[in-house]
């Protein structure tokens, strides 16, 4: 897809919202909803399958047989009473549009990045309600060519964004409002972890039980490459590290760690107004930086002034990327001093931690700076930490102003049956996956400030071409 052609989908969506062509799917209360996974990886089956067993199974899609086999095997164990064969199967999601969108009220969607907005927007048409994971897109444009397509056609949306329906993030943003933490005009956000490789591996055919050209689906048809005694193979979790397939760091585990930010700031009510990337340590060529600083400024927001947030990821450089210093399949980056990290938090743990041994604010999170210490937020979701300890007590515990919510995936199936938004609907997840693919974006684009205006960057043409993406033919998404 073209820069001519999303605006032309977009603006399409936005001036029809209200009209559908089909009907979203209702539900009444007390029936199961029939779910189809689209996406049957380690996410899909070892996470979400048992969420969704609590509704009716349908069809299961993946271009990958043992995948599919993996399925049936969970859902046996799930309920050994199970008739499986009674669960439709797809290689190509495409073909469940075509044959199946009839028998499917809601589809849940656990592929690699570059397969979620294509099926979102199949279901959408339909009247089908989606669940897709974390990050929402592959790029800025897929994130917002979605939120469009769920207006047009009226469905429940959810990203799997299990942090935002967790009592931390949303004791964080009664803090916030309560006063605890004053004016934030300047936040830092890291993980310690990795998405990338230093160089490209050598490149094989795919096994024999894997349709490669769907695997691959609109992005380029790559080789596929086993795995090493660092980095796991292509098609398990090494995909996050290309550019073709996933978003590095920062769409894995920075998709956690922005939202805490953005939910508590209010950062999700406007776009921010620049990106710039003050350091970016690349590696092998088509992948992900192995390290970066990143940083985005917002305007004020009614009383709130204006933020500046920065990104920081990855390890640091010269540091050899193997056993003991460094696990490929979590990116994990072991040592303190080999992460790429912020130097104010660096600074803050010195100070406040002491470096006792294993003494830190952790792997990833957010820090804000206060008057006599900080309080930091970790990923998913987690409960604000005061440093020094002390400082909790000067800021009681402030009023209930969020529902707090038992499940993040029992919340988009309440959500369906009761005709109601989610708690991470397509309204706020697609400002969280927009930022998300906004950092790839000033990755890509160097050292260079980048003006945004909600849709298009307006200093820099050659960084538009990296806003939506082209597709091979028969997988476009308009």
């Amino acid at each position: 897809m073209n820069r001519r052609e999303f605006i032309a989908l977009t603006g399409a969506a936005c001036f029809n919202i209200g009209y559908a062509a089909t009907l979203p799917r209702i539900v009444g209360k007390g029936k199961r909803l029939r779910m189809a996974l689209i996406g049957c990886g380690n996410r899909g089956v070892n996470s979400l399958l048992q969420e969704m067993a609590k509704e009716q199974v349908v069809a299961f899609a993946d271009p990958n047989q043992k995948r599919i086999e993996a399925a049936y095997a969970k859902m046996r164990k799930l309920d050994p009473a199970i008739d499986t064969s009674k669960i439709r199967t797809f290689r190509d999601y495409r073909e469940l549009f075509e044959k199946a969108a009839d028998e499917i009220d809601a589809v849940v969607i656990a592929t690699t990045n570059n397969h979620h907005a294509l099926p979102a927007i199949l279901a959408m048409r339909h009247g089908i309600h989606v669940y897709v994971e974390k990050p929402m897109a592959l790029t800025a444009g897929e994130a917002l060519a979605m939120h469009a397509a769920a207006k047009r056609y009226g469905v429940v949306t959810q990203v799997g964004h299990q942090g935002h329906s967790a009592n931390g993030i949303r004791l964080a943003a009664e803090y916030m409002a309560a006063g605890a933490f004053g004016e934030v005009k300047e936040v830092w956000c890291w993980c310690a972890r990795m998405h990338s490789r230093p160089s490209a591996p050598a490149r094989c055919a795919s096994p024999a039980e894997i349709d490669w050209d769907v695997w691959c689906g609109g992005s380029p048809v790559c080789g596929w490459y086993a795995a090493d005694e660092v980095f796991p193979e292509l098609s398990t979790h090494d995909w996050h590290s290309w550019i073709d397939y996933g978003n590095g760091t920062v769409g894995n585990w920075g998709a956690h760690i922005y939202d805490t930010p953005m939910f508590m700031l209010g950062l999700d009510k406007t776009p921010p107004l620049s990106v710039e990337a003050k350091e970016v340590g690349w590696g092998a060529a088509g992948a992900w930086p192995m390290r970066s600083h990143v940083e985005f400024t917002f305007p004020a927001r009614g009383k709130a002034p204006p933020v500046t947030m920065h990104w920081y990821d990855g390890v640091r450089e010269g540091v050899p990327l193997k056993k003991p210093y460094y696990e490929g399949f979590f990116g994990q980056i072991y040592r303190r001093e080999d992460q790429f990290l912020p130097p104010e938090l660096l600074e803050e743990e010195k100070r406040l931690c002491g470096w006792k041994k294993g003494a830190s604010f952790g792997l990833m999170g957010t820090m804000i700076r206060l008057d006599g210490g900080v309080v930091t937020f970790g990923g998913w979701g987690a409960s604000p930490q005061f440093w020094p300890k002390t400082l909790r007590t000067k800021f009681p515990k402030p009023p209930q102003l969020f529902e707090r919510i038992e499940s993040h995936f029992g919340n988009f199936c309440e959500a369906i049956r009761e005709g109601k938004k989610a708690s991470t609907d397509f309204d706020y997840g697609a400002p969280l996956g927009t930022l998300i693919a906004l950092t790839n974006v000033a990755q890509r684009a160097g050292r260079k400030k980048l003006l945004w205006d909600g849709q298009r960057f307006t200093n820099d043409a050659q960084s538009n071409a990296y806003v939506a993406k082209d597709y091979r033919k028969g997988w476009s998404i308009v």
